[in-house]
Protein backbone atom coordinates (compact mmCIF):
# COMPACT_ATOMS: atom_id res chain seq x y z
CA UNK A 1 0.00 0.00 0.00
CA UNK A 2 1.36 3.40 -0.97
CA UNK A 3 1.42 5.92 1.86
CA UNK A 4 -0.71 9.02 1.36
CA UNK A 5 0.56 12.57 1.31
CA UNK A 6 1.85 14.18 4.49
CA UNK A 7 -0.67 16.60 5.96
CA UNK A 8 0.66 19.97 7.15
CA UNK A 9 -1.28 22.68 8.98
CA UNK A 10 0.19 26.19 9.15
CA UNK A 11 -1.35 28.09 12.07
CA UNK A 12 -0.46 31.78 11.79
CA UNK A 13 -1.09 35.30 13.09
CA UNK A 14 0.64 37.28 10.35
CA UNK A 15 -0.87 36.62 6.88
CA UNK A 16 2.43 37.27 5.10
CA UNK A 17 4.16 34.54 7.08
CA UNK A 18 1.28 32.06 7.11
CA UNK A 19 0.03 32.39 3.56
CA UNK A 20 3.54 32.67 2.12
CA UNK A 21 4.79 29.64 4.02
CA UNK A 22 1.63 27.75 3.11
CA UNK A 23 2.11 28.42 -0.61
CA UNK A 24 5.78 27.48 -0.44
CA UNK A 25 5.01 24.17 1.29
CA UNK A 26 2.05 23.41 -0.99
CA UNK A 27 4.41 23.56 -4.00
CA UNK A 28 6.31 20.58 -2.56
CA UNK A 29 5.26 17.17 -3.92
CA UNK A 30 3.68 14.87 -1.34
CA UNK A 31 2.43 17.63 0.97
CA UNK A 32 -1.18 18.65 1.51
CA UNK A 33 -1.13 22.03 3.24
CA UNK A 34 -3.87 23.87 5.10
CA UNK A 35 -3.32 27.42 6.36
CA UNK A 36 -5.38 28.65 9.31
CA UNK A 37 -5.39 32.09 10.90
CA UNK A 38 -5.06 31.86 14.68
CA UNK A 39 -8.16 32.80 16.58
CA UNK A 40 -9.80 30.84 19.37
CA UNK A 41 -9.14 27.47 20.96
CA UNK A 42 -12.24 26.16 19.19
CA UNK A 43 -10.78 27.20 15.83
CA UNK A 44 -7.52 25.48 16.77
CA UNK A 45 -9.40 22.28 17.59
CA UNK A 46 -11.20 22.51 14.24
CA UNK A 47 -7.89 22.98 12.38
CA UNK A 48 -6.48 19.88 14.09
CA UNK A 49 -9.48 17.63 13.33
CA UNK A 50 -7.73 16.10 10.32
CA UNK A 51 -4.81 14.95 12.52
CA UNK A 52 -2.02 16.64 10.57
CA UNK A 53 1.40 14.99 10.46
CA UNK A 54 3.14 18.36 10.86
CA UNK A 55 1.94 21.57 12.47
CA UNK A 56 3.72 24.87 11.85
CA UNK A 57 2.72 27.27 14.61
CA UNK A 58 3.48 30.99 14.67
CA UNK A 59 4.50 32.11 18.12
CA UNK A 60 3.13 35.32 19.56
CA UNK A 61 -0.49 34.94 18.50
CA UNK A 62 -3.57 34.61 20.67
CA UNK A 63 -3.02 30.86 21.17
CA UNK A 64 -0.04 29.65 23.19
CA UNK A 65 2.32 26.87 22.20
CA UNK A 66 1.27 24.79 25.23
CA UNK A 67 -2.34 24.85 24.02
CA UNK A 68 -1.12 23.65 20.62
CA UNK A 69 1.01 20.87 22.12
CA UNK A 70 -1.78 19.66 24.39
CA UNK A 71 -4.25 19.42 21.51
CA UNK A 72 -2.10 18.30 18.60
CA UNK A 73 -1.06 14.75 17.83
CA UNK A 74 1.26 15.93 15.06
CA UNK A 75 4.54 14.09 14.82
CA UNK A 76 6.42 17.38 14.51
CA UNK A 77 5.38 20.84 15.65
CA UNK A 78 7.47 23.70 14.27
CA UNK A 79 7.34 26.91 16.29
CA UNK A 80 8.20 29.95 14.15
CA UNK A 81 8.35 33.61 15.10
CA UNK A 82 8.18 36.39 12.51
CA UNK A 83 10.58 38.49 14.60
CA UNK A 84 13.36 35.89 14.77
CA UNK A 85 15.53 33.90 12.39
CA UNK A 86 15.36 30.91 14.77
CA UNK A 87 12.62 28.28 14.62
CA UNK A 88 12.02 25.55 17.18
CA UNK A 89 11.08 22.01 16.23
CA UNK A 90 9.17 20.26 18.99
CA UNK A 91 9.35 16.53 18.36
CA UNK A 92 7.21 14.07 20.24
CA UNK A 93 9.60 11.75 21.98
CA UNK A 94 8.10 9.49 24.59
CA UNK A 95 10.11 9.37 27.81
CA UNK A 96 9.37 7.72 31.07
CA UNK A 97 9.70 10.20 33.90
CA UNK A 98 12.50 8.11 35.43
CA UNK A 99 15.49 10.34 36.24
CA UNK A 100 17.89 8.11 34.31
CA UNK A 101 15.79 8.33 31.13
CA UNK A 102 15.43 12.12 31.35
CA UNK A 103 19.16 12.44 32.00
CA UNK A 104 19.83 10.18 28.99
CA UNK A 105 17.68 12.44 26.78
CA UNK A 106 19.61 15.48 28.00
CA UNK A 107 22.94 13.76 27.28
CA UNK A 108 21.68 12.75 23.81
CA UNK A 109 20.68 16.37 23.19
CA UNK A 110 24.13 17.63 24.09
CA UNK A 111 25.81 14.96 21.96
CA UNK A 112 23.44 15.68 19.05
CA UNK A 113 24.07 19.40 19.24
CA UNK A 114 27.84 18.82 19.18
CA UNK A 115 27.39 16.43 16.23
CA UNK A 116 25.33 19.01 14.35
CA UNK A 117 28.49 20.99 13.66
CA UNK A 118 30.33 17.98 12.23
CA UNK A 119 30.52 17.24 8.48
CA UNK A 120 27.59 14.78 8.79
CA UNK A 121 24.10 16.11 7.96
CA UNK A 122 22.66 17.92 10.98
CA UNK A 123 19.09 17.12 9.96
CA UNK A 124 19.53 13.48 10.94
CA UNK A 125 20.47 14.26 14.55
CA UNK A 126 17.47 14.39 16.87
CA UNK A 127 18.46 16.69 19.69
CA UNK A 128 15.89 16.67 22.50
CA UNK A 129 16.69 19.33 25.07
CA UNK A 130 14.18 18.69 27.84
CA UNK A 131 11.03 16.82 28.69
CA UNK A 132 7.98 19.08 28.51
CA UNK A 133 4.37 18.77 29.58
CA UNK A 134 2.32 16.47 31.76
CA UNK A 135 0.31 13.51 30.58
CA UNK A 136 0.90 10.32 28.63
CA UNK A 137 3.27 11.82 26.13
CA UNK A 138 6.49 13.55 26.88
CA UNK A 139 7.99 16.01 24.45
CA UNK A 140 11.58 16.59 23.53
CA UNK A 141 12.49 20.04 22.26
CA UNK A 142 14.80 20.33 19.28
CA UNK A 143 16.33 23.63 18.20
CA UNK A 144 16.89 24.26 14.50
CA UNK A 145 18.24 27.36 12.86
CA UNK A 146 15.78 28.90 10.40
Amino acid sequence: MTPGPDRVVVLYSHPLLGEGLGRMLAAEPGLVVTTVSQGTIEELDQALEGDPDVLVFEEGGPIGVLDVLRRSGATVVIDVDITSSTAWTLRRQELRSAPAEVLGAIRDAIAGRAGAHSPEPAAEAARPVKAVGPGRRRLGVVAAEG
